[in-house]
């Protein structure tokens, strides 16, 4: 029997979502939106009854159901809440981050955290915006060695 940590995944989930970017040039202060991209791996042990870390079918249900709360949403920080005023003829759903701002970066660790909340694998979240910028992070970290990263 192998003792290994296997790491398997789905790729190609995509989403749109507007957000703000402090901190960067005035354009990104502005509300503007992107197409995200979301690459997902997890890590895991074979389980010796099914011959798989986790089933694919299970990856992509709950990849699906994390990123669906993401789309077609404004994404703020929850220090923000208070701030916004949005009104007109269109919807206002709001994806709230409970990160201090709704930067790529803490986009993809949300998306992390939620999908490592519901299948207590350790998560490697690959998230595109647009087609050429793109974060990784490794969620909980400390349950990803260097060689892997």
């Amino acid at each position: 029997m192998d003792n290994r940590e296997i790491i398997v995944g789905v790729s190609g989930y995509d989403f749109d979502a507007a957000h703000y970017t402090e901190h960067s040039t005035r354009k990104c202060l502005n509300l503007h939106g992107h197409t995200y991209r979301v690459n997902v791996r997890v890590k895991g042990w074979i389980n010796p009854g099914t011959g798989m870390v986790l089933d694919f079918l299970e990856l992509k249900r709950v990849v699906k159901s994390v990123i669906d709360d993401y789309d077609h949403k404004l994404i703020v920080p929850r220090k923000d809440l208070g701030k916004l005023r949005l009104e007109g003829p269109f919807n206002t759903e709001l994806k709230v981050l409970d990160y201090p701002y709704a930067t790529t970066e803490y986009i993809a660790l949300s998306i992390a955290r939620e999908i490592y909340d519901r299948l207590r694998l350790p998560v490697m979240v690959e998230l595109y915006e647009g087609s050429r910028n793109h974060v990784v992070v490794y969620y909980p970290p400390e349950r990803w060695s260097r060689v892997e990263q």
